[in-house]
Order: structure tokens, then C-alpha cells, then sequence
């Protein structure tokens, strides 16, 4: 069910009267399960500005959680987010939804009594806590550990040998163990073994080997090159008809608030006439991040992400360029298509050489550069994959010519609209 939009007026009269933080963006970066699913996200502070490095990116979290109401902007899955003084000190904290949060503690943490008295009272109503591992080796950490739910482990910043004992005596004591950039599949291995169970950062690439597309993959990149190309209505649902439970899945999809139609679809004819090529073609794209043979409750975090980054180029097109409907069209067919490499696990050039596209979209997916490029790296920066490096977004933000606040928003309205779409689609 999506979550209710409005602000939480309760916690607005709770939260302290301060100058409001300087603009900035929200990074959601994905943090997978053994499974390669979603399993939550790590929420990073983008500063629209150049700020001094003690800017509070708690405060700026806080701030962004209340502008939107808490329910909705954590909404979906568990959110990381850092522990600083004046989070921990909010009042407002004590409204965050506590099944969806782990506040992690950061490194310049001051551990003071009135620390722990604030952490006792948030851990009373439920709230779960998060530290690194080499920070709860540490003696003058030990305070915090029995708040501690979550530990994870950095490669870069404990040895092999330390994560190996640390990491049972957190699992003895019950603590869930998560991994910070695997990079390979022996290292990937040993924390499997180990008992880690979440994964933050970039997952290996030789953990799964490139394999040659299924025969729905297949069915969907023709179906892809038909409508974008000059493939006429009844070659269109000849395909279609190729794969009965393809069918299936798109009288269900389209029939769900996500497509927003105003009456119920009953055949597949009728689907493709109500739906039109522009939103049959976004169905097929949609579809061609569904990974067969998934446990229940799969999450996949390149349909999430994918998803998220259309609609948001989609948006900031529409917000920009009011009257060219087109290129918000090809925005979102930019931003749905770049992850394409990484689901099939090859080349952005030779899965392209398989599908008709516009040049916009070849240079923007290819080089980052071009018509939407820029828009592409920015919407990268605010919902990244596998291995994305973050980047300062001022100069994008100037480039394009679009401030963090009016950027806000949409933002929210991706995520809310990737989650729907990927939930339609299971």
C-alpha cells in the first residue's frame, strides 16, 4: 500500500525551533540481502553548496524526513542513517517510524552520560542502532554495543583476522553482520561463511558469470525494438502471445494505481489499445529487470533503482521543458535502460546493438554525455547501482539549471513511484 504523503504535525510541534539546514539531496544507496534483493538503503547527504565538513548531516536528514512525514520517506524497507549529536537530541527522532531505522553511530561520536541517557530512552521505544566494526573494538565504545543490532564490517578498515573474531563474538551476542564493498568472490565467500547476511557497496562482478539471455529476455528486447522502431499493433501482441505468463503479468501490472488507467483491462488487445506504445513500451522496460526463480518478498534493487531514475528524469524533462513531451519520453527511456549492463551482466555497447534507440539515449547511456547525459548522472547520484561514485552535485544542479529544492520533491515522488511499479510487477 503506498504510504499516506503528508507531513507528521505532531512531530513539527515537537521539533526544536533551528535555522534551517543549508539545500541539499538525499542519496539512497542500496544495501542488498544474501539473495542479491533488497535489504534497505543507506541514506548519504548531498550539500547543493559547499559547507564547512562539521555541517550537521543529521539535522539535514532529520529536516528532509519531516518535510515529507517520516511514514512516507522512509517508507519500504529499513533506512541507515547517522547517529550524530543532534539527531540523537531531536525530539523529532523519537517520531521516526523504529521497524524502518538503524541509526548508526559515527565515528565522532562523544560517548557521554547524557549520550547514553538519550540512547536508553530511544532504544526503550524501539529504536535500533547500527556501529562499524572497528569502532566497537574499541574499549571507550563498549558503552554502546548493547544498543547495537547491526555491525558492519569494512575490509579497507579491519584485518581478515579481526573480522573473523570479531564478527562470531557480534553473532553470539545476536548481531546481525553486514559487509562493506566485497570485492571478489573469495572475499564474498569467507563473509558468506562467516554469517553476514547484509551487503553495503559494490558486489563483486565475478560472483555470477555472464549468461546468454533467457527466452524471455529475449522476448522482451524484441518487443522493445517492435515499439520503439515501426513494428505495427497486431506483429506487437503476436510476440506477446510468445509467452502466456508475460501476458498474465501485464493484465495484472496494468491494472494496478501505477498506470493510472480509469477502467479495468480485460484482454491483451484491449491492454494494448488502452495503454498505447509510449506505456507498453515502459511495461516492457520495467519487466526487463524481473529475475525468474527469486525467493518470496525479492526486492530487485536495478528494477528499484532503474525505475527511480526514470521517473526522476522523467520529472526534471517535464519541470524544465514543459513543452517538449518528447524529451521527457526519451528521458525516461534514458534512465529505465541504465542498468541494463549490469542485469545481464555485459556490455552497455553490445546489449544497445540489440535495441533501437534514439541518440540522445545512445550517448547519455554510453558516454554520460549529450542532450541527457547531465540529467542521467544526476538522477545516478540520487538513486546509484553497483559501484556509482558520488560526485558533487552543484555543478550538475547549475548545468542543468535546477536547485535542490525544487528537486526535493520529485526525488521523493521517484522512490515512492519505483516501489509501486516493482511491487505491480512481482
Amino acid at each position: 500500500m503506498e504510504p499516506h504523503l503528508t507531513t507528521d504535525s505532531s512531530a513539527d510541534a515537537a521539533t526544536d525551533a533551528a535555522a534551517p539546514p543549508p539545500p541539499r539531496l538525499i542519496r539512497r544507496e542500496p544495501i542488498l540481502d544474501q539473495n542479491r534483493g533488497l535489504a534497505g538503503y543507506r541514506l548519504r547527504v548531498l550539500w547543493a553548496e559547499p559547507q564547512e565538513p562539521e555541517t550537521d548531516t543529521g539535522a539535514a536528514l532529520i529536516e528532509t524526513a519531516r518535510a515529507h512525514g517520516a511514514s512516507a520517506f522512509f517508507a519500504y524497507a529499513p533506512h541507515w542513517i547517522d547517529g550524530t549529536a543532534s539527531l540523537l537530541q531531536n525530539a523529532f527522532t523519537h517520531m521516526l517510524p523504529r521497524n524502518r531505522i538503524y541509526i548508526e553511530f559515527p565515528e565522532a561520536l562523544e560517548i557521554t552520560p547524557e549520550l547514553i541517557q538519550s540512547l536508553q530512552s530511544l532504544a526503550h521505544g524501539g529504536t535500533k542502532f547500527s556501529i562499524r566494526g572497528d569502532l566497537a573494538a574499541q574499549p571507550e565504545r563498549e558503552a554502546l554495543l548493547p544498543f547495537c543490532k547491526v555491525v558492519r564490517f569494512d575490509p579497507k578498515l579491519s584485518s581478515k583476522a579481526d573480522i573473523f573474531r570479531q564478527s562470531f563474538q557480534h553473532k553470539q551476542a545476536g548481531r546481525q553482520l553486514m559487509a562493506v564493498d566485497t570485492p571478489d568472490k573469495a572475499t564474498h565467500d569467507n563473509f558468506m561463511l562467516l554469517g553476514f547476511t547484509l551487503f553495503q557497496g559494490s558486489w563483486p562482478r565475478d560472483l555470477v558469470a555472464p549468461a546468454a539471455l533467457s527466452a524471455r529476455q529475449k522476448t522482451l528486447l524484441r518487443l522493445m525494438t517492435l515499439i520503439m522502431g515501426e513494428g505495427e499493433a497486431p506483429e506487437i501482441q503476436a510476440c506477446l502471445q510468445q509467452d502466456d505468463e508475460l501476458v498474465k503479468t501485464l493484465l495484472d501490472m496494468v491494472n494496478t494505481p501505477a498506470f493510472g488507467l480509469s477502467q479495468e483491462v480485460e484482454s491483451l488487445s484491449q491492454a494494448i489499445m488502452l495503454l498505447g506504445r509510449r506505456q507498453l513500451q515502459r511495461w516492457i522496460q520495467v519487466l526487463m529487470y524481473t529475475e525468474a526463480g527469486r525467493p518470496a518478498g525479492y526486492l530487485s534493487p536495478s528494477l528499484l533503482q532503474a525505475s527511480a531514475r526514470a521517473h526522476l528524469m522523467e520529472a526534471m524533462s517535464t519541470l524544465l521543458h514543459p513543452e517538449q513531451t518528447v524529451r521527457a519520453e526519451t528521458a525516461f527511456t534514458t534512465g529505465i535502460l541504465s542498468i541494463m549492463d549490469q542485469l545481464f551482466q555485459g556490455t552497455m555497447q553490445d546489449l544497445l546493438s540489440q535495441v533501437q534507440v534514439d541518440v540522445p539515449v545512445r550517448e547519455a547511456l554510453l558516454r554520460r554525455e549529450g542532450l541527457l547525459g547531465p540529467d542521467l548522472r544526476l538522477a545516478t547520484l540520487i538513486f546509484p547501482s553497483d559501484r556509482d561514485a558520488e560526485e558533487n552535485p552543484a555543478p550538475l544542479l547549475r548545468e542543468l539549471g535546477i536547485t535542490a529544492e525544487q528537486l526535493d520533491p520529485l526525488v521523493q515522488q521517484a522512490f515512492i513511484w519505483a516501489h509501486s511499479i516493482t511491487q505491480a510487477a512481482q
